[in-house]
């Protein structure tokens, strides 16, 4: 893996990301010699990706002295927060691109786009661009029922729709089937989806307020 990290790096970049090479590669050098002041070497070798990276943003806060504490507590969080939700797409199958997603569909990226703006596909804002989940999709269409659903949540940001989809559970007949897993197996018919959309409905009402 690391001849094949090394051959992709030896790859001319543009200059715009080589400019942002430098800028990483500089803050890496310093942040991997204050990690080595602290004696944090030896557990950020053994941590994950996501982990070294929270490692790095804390670690970057800290050498920050215009950075207040409470503000430092705020970013912390948040990062905290993504790191979480990144894993938990991981878990649920994780993401793809809009070209990816356009391929799985037979459609072009256009068409994703526009399916996006009205409020008929998930993503989530990842790494500076959109990034599709893969639950919602089921083989090459997107899940049955799956649009209408998005569109009762309405404008409630990706996380708050992922949630509702992924960790609400409130099927007396199957405890541990959440929405999206319910409209794989039984799509739009039956009580199932008159549930779900009682469900969606409240969900709106009780997180406005």
């Amino acid at each position: 893996m690391t001849s094949t990290i090394q051959k992709e790096c030896r790859k001319p970049l543009p200059a715009e990301q080589m400019a942002v090479f430098d800028r990483l590669s500089n803050l890496a050098v310093e942040l991997v010699a204050k990690l080595a002041e602290k004696k944090q070497l030896t557990t950020a070798r053994n941590m994950t990706d996501n982990e070294l990276a929270k490692l790095f943003f804390e670690t970057q806060l800290d050498r920050s002295s215009e950075i207040s504490p409470r503000e430092k507590r705020k970013m912390d969080h948040l990062n905290e927060s993504a790191v979480k939700f990144a894993e938990r797409l991981k878990r649920l199958g994780g993401t793809c691109r809009a070209s990816k997603a356009a391929e799985i569909l037979g459609v072009r990226r256009q068409t994703i786009n526009n399916r996006l703006k009205a409020k008929k596909l998930l993503a989530v804002h990842i790494g500076g661009e959109s990034k599709f989940p893969i639950f919602q999709f089921d083989g090459n269409r997107v899940v049955d029922g799956l649009e209408e659903v998005l569109l009762l949540l309405g404008d409630f940001s990706p996380v708050t729709k992922t949630s509702f989809l992924t960790g609400m559970y409130f099927f007396d007949d199957e405890e541990n089937l959440n929405v999206v897993d319910a409209l794989k197996k039984y799509g739009t018919a039956g009580g199932h989806m008159k549930e779900i959309r009682k469900q969606a409905a409240l969900f709106g009402h009780q997180t406005s307020h």
